[in-house]
């Protein structure tokens, strides 16, 4: 028997029900819901969609910035690979600036990032254009679409039995009866709130991020900004404005996106237990004069200007549902949860969740029972998220200030995520990209490995600040990664490099012990400690 391709269309099993208005009714049009939406059409052309989005016109978002996973679901799941080189700006890696007290000559700070051009299609995405685009071709296929319309109930009473009530924009209110709900809702979290299942992060990670967009900035290629950055490498031959540019500090770290539009997304994120940012002035003044501190955002930003009314802010980014799905729904996307934006990762977070659920579905218009699908879900998601997060981000502001330790777990990190879940997508699409990160045995082993050196290096920076070196590296090193990260084992060369370096920071400071209270003045200053006042142990 010939096995079918899953990218086939397929007939919708005679056996379902589909007595309700819709089969799937979708909260929600930006890039979860029209992806989940864009996949169902394509393979039960038959398929009753509708699409629910409360937006007359998109609104820009912060997940302005894929990594490899999230480029893989863009170019070989959705397919839209030309509207991606011919719209969106092409994204060369990841890089990092550190500096020892804002004063330094630009040149002189400490650089951490790739010597060449990226090898796996990644992107800078003008997030209204791409959701606008996903959202075209899933009503190109026969979605129907409310728009501007808001939820007005939600009733979920099980498969072919769940209600939603809207009201669209001439004021009428509609209700109409689905098989399956989708929620793709973001932040707003329709399903889990009226669960009950959402849970704030915040406890365990306190970040907070507030974003704007600027023109006239000085991109690092360009004339003037090349003469004031003398001194950095001659090896990187990659342009470095082309990058995903973080300038980063103790307990915060700021993004730059350059956009098609010629505008540069902005962004700064802090862990509020150890950073606190300007309070004087609006927010784009308040986040200006922070970048303004950092050497490297001073050359870029000295003459820029706020785009006007263009601000967002986010109080206590981490959250995560107990459930993402149930007898004839699902959650996608940040409905599902949110951790950090530190690597990009979002769009991989949103990748991952998005085809789990359009997977669910397809073996349920398949004839298939989905009651263990469920549970496998709901069981994986929590596992993931929380391996995720432990090997990622917790506690990790600790160390972002300083460039020594950022090397070491760029290396471990970077090379991880290849070696797995990039690794992964690109060799099994289908199979992978319906599994959440770190699922299995060998996914789960590496999650514990990475939660314990990101908590050692936590350690050590807490052992650094003790002994007033944290940052000593911060100057005159270019941290390049001379060769690829790629998705086979090679990348193991550059994650045992970060090993070692790890392995000797735990000799050097065997000794020291780890600061348990940070002076106050540390909230706002470069460096976690007073160095003419003696120890902050």
């Amino acid at each position: 028997m010939q096995m079918m391709n899953h990218r086939d269309p397929r007939p919708i099993d005679g056996n379902i029900d589909r007595s309700a208005d819709y089969d799937v009714v979708v909260i929600g049009g930006a890039f979860s819901g029209s992806s989940s939406a864009l996949l169902l059409k394509r393979q039960f052309k038959d398929l009753r969609i509708l699409i629910i989005e409360r937006s007359g016109e998109f609104n820009r978002k912060v997940g302005e910035s894929t990594s490899e996973v999230a480029g893989c679901f863009l170019t070989r799941i959705l397919r839209i690979g030309m509207h991606l080189n011919a719209k969106h700006v092409a994204k060369h890696g990841l890089r990092m600036w550190f500096h020892k007290d804002g004063q330094n000559a630009p040149g002189r700070s400490t650089e951490l990032g790739p010597a060449f051009q990226g090898r796996l299609p990644t992107f800078q995405l003008n997030r209204i254009t791409l959701d606008s685009k996903i959202l075209q071709e899933a009503t190109d296929l026969g979605c129907e679409l409310a728009r501007p319309a808001t939820i007005r109930d939600l009733e979920l009473g099980g498969i072919g039995k769940n209600k939603v009530s809207f009201k669209t924009e001439s004021g009428e209110i509609r209700e109409v009866t689905a098989t399956w709900v989708i929620d793709a809702s973001g932040k707003a979290a329709k399903i889990a709130k009226l669960r009950k299942t959402w849970n704030s992060n915040a406890t365990q990670h306190p970040t907070s991020a507030i974003w704007t967009r600027f023109t006239n900035v000085s991109y690092l290629d360009s004339h003037e900004a090349v003469a004031k950055m003398e001194g950095l490498s001659s090896k990187v031959i990659a342009q470095r404005g082309s990058a995903t540019n973080h300038l980063m500090g103790f307990g915060w770290w700021c993004w730059i996106i350059p956009l098609d539009s010629g505008e540069v997304s902005v962004g700064l994120t802090w862990d509020s237990r150890l950073f606190t940012p300007p309070t004087d002035g609006s927010m784009a003044e308040r986040l200006k004069t922070h970048i303004l501190k950092h050497p490297v955002g001073k050359v870029m930003f000295e003459n820029a200007i706020p785009v006007e009314g263009d601000n967002c802010y986010y109080k206590d980014l981490a959250y995560w549902s107990e459930e993402v799905a149930g007898e004839g729904w699902t959650t996608v996307g940040d409905a599902c949860g949110f951790m950090d934006p530190l690597y990009s990762q979002g769009l991989d977070y949103c990748s991952h969740t998005v085809y789990s659920s359009y997977t669910l579905l397809r073996n349920y218009y398949s004839g298939k029972c989905v009651k263990e699908g469920i549970a496998k879900r709901n069981k994986e998601f929590k596992r993931s998220y929380f391996d995720w997060f432990n090997a990622l981000y917790k506690d990790k502001y600790w160390y972002l200030g300083d460039a020594e330790l950022m090397y070491a777990a760029f290396l471990m990190d970077v090379g991880t995520y290849f070696i797995g879940p990039v690794r992964g997508v690109y060799t099994n699409e289908d199979v992978e990209f319906e599994e959440m990160p770190y699922s299995g045995a060998i996914g789960h082993a590496f999650a514990v490995f990475m939660a314990l050196y990101n908590r050692r290096l936590v350690k050590i920076a807490k052992k650094k600040i003790t002994a007033e070196v944290y940052g000593d590296k911060n100057l005159d090193e270019s941290y390049l990664i001379l060769g690829s990260f790629n998705p086979d084992p090679s990348s193991f060369k550059l994650i045992t490099k970060g090993i070692k370096i790890w392995l000797r920071l735990e000799l050097k400071y065997l000794f020291t012990p780890a600061t348990k209270k940070l002076p106050e003045h540390s909230m706002n200053s470069p460096l976690p400690y007073a160095s003419t006042s003696g120890s902050a142990a």
